[in-house]
């Protein structure tokens, strides 16, 4: 849990909170914590303001801020996108005059709490705004977790709800969520909400109950396929159909997929950790992972020709070349053969 959540739940808020990174699940749960704890029910519309700092400028926001509760005793003002504290351009036409948000910087109200949030991964720290900002506000960390700090969460979650759940089963819940908070959290609460009786969570459940996407389905087939469980990936492949899914979109995220194990297969080669290979493919560091795993069962070469394959496949199907779900079923059936062996 984050530190801060603790001292809202206890009521020991901060004047000015500053929200950097790109967890959703991390930005929304504040937030939501916040209002909670600061506002009641009946007076969240006349104490509660939320701003876009890309249609809103700064000195608006402060007005508000200074306003007096109107019932109740704290007013909660929420103001996202503070571009003019990052390096990232804006098409914003919004002038910002910043002098009066410096003001209430050093001197903030005792009766409202104001919340910026930054959904980027830092700030331009050259800035004298950024420096004073981040000196009087408390700061709460949105950067999105890493495979331990994942696992650290699921687990908080597990024992804070007095549920028990196996490390398998919890590794496979990463697994199928693609390492993604938000998502692994919401099949986590549907699933404790599935075993509430028992309390006790297993492989068998996270497999039937966890709402797979179509990209994670596409690592699972993959999966199957590097094991040579073809059964199994062209069951996969069925349900896509059955699910109205294209096989053109189908051959793109395989294809999208292939282009990621060889981007990794080539970095690895030059000596970089599965983090750095992350941090330079832009890339979630759970998708570098598997992407890693599976890139074993084949050499670059025959990478790079899969990807030459998948090229010419997709140029078949968009001139309309012979059947597009034959044509991709023929293609799971070649890539058994090329594994390295």
């Amino acid at each position: 849990m984050i530190a801060e959540w603790k001292k809202i739940e206890k009521k020991q808020f901060a004047p000015i909170y500053l929200i950097i990174g790109t967890e959703d699940y991390i930005i929304n749960e504040t937030k939501k914590r916040l209002v909670a704890n600061i506002l009641d029910t009946e007076d969240t519309d006349f104490n509660y303001a939320n701003f876009d700092l890309d249609e809103t400028a700064i000195e608006q926001v402060i007005e508000e801020a200074e306003t007096i509760p109107f019932f109740g005793d704290r007013r909660l003002i929420v103001a996202s996108n503070p571009s003019f504290l990052t390096t990232e351009k804006t098409k914003s036409k919004i002038e910002h005059r910043t002098a009066r948000f410096e003001d209430y910087l050093n001197e903030p109200v005792d009766y409202s709490i104001l919340v910026i949030i930054a959904r980027v991964e830092k700030l331009d720290e050259r800035k004298k705004l950024t420096k004073l900002l981040k000196k009087q506000a408390t700061i709460v960390d949105a950067k999105r977790p890493n495979d331990a700090e994942l696992r650290k969460w699921v687990q908080s979650a597990i024992k804070n709800n007095d549920f028990s759940m196996e490390i398998p089963a919890i590794e496979r819940l990463m697994e199928l969520t693609g390492g993604q908070l938000t998502t692994a959290m919401n099949e986590l609460n549907k699933l404790m909400l599935y075993k509430l009786e028992s309390r006790e969570i297993s492989v068998a459940n996270v497999e039937s109950l966890v709402v797979r996407s179509l990209e994670q389905n596409i690592f699972l087939l993959l999966d199957k396929m590097i094991a040579l469980d073809i059964s199994g990936a062209l069951s996969i492949y069925y349900d896509l159909l059955k699910q109205k899914e294209e096989p053109i979109k189908i051959l793109a995220l395989i294809a999208s997929q292939f282009r990621l194990l060889t981007q990794i297969k080539l970095l690895e080669k030059q000596g970089f950790s599965q983090q750095q290979v992350a941090q330079k493919l832009k890339v979630h560091p759970f998708r570098v992972k598997i992407g890693a795993r599976q890139a074993k069962s084949f050499s670059y070469e025959q990478l790079t020709a899969t990807l030459e394959r998948l090229a010419e496949m997709d140029f078949e199907m968009k001139t309309g070349y012979g059947d597009k779900a034959q044509k991709l079923e023929w293609f799971l059936f070649s890539l058994q053969d090329q594994r390295v062996k």
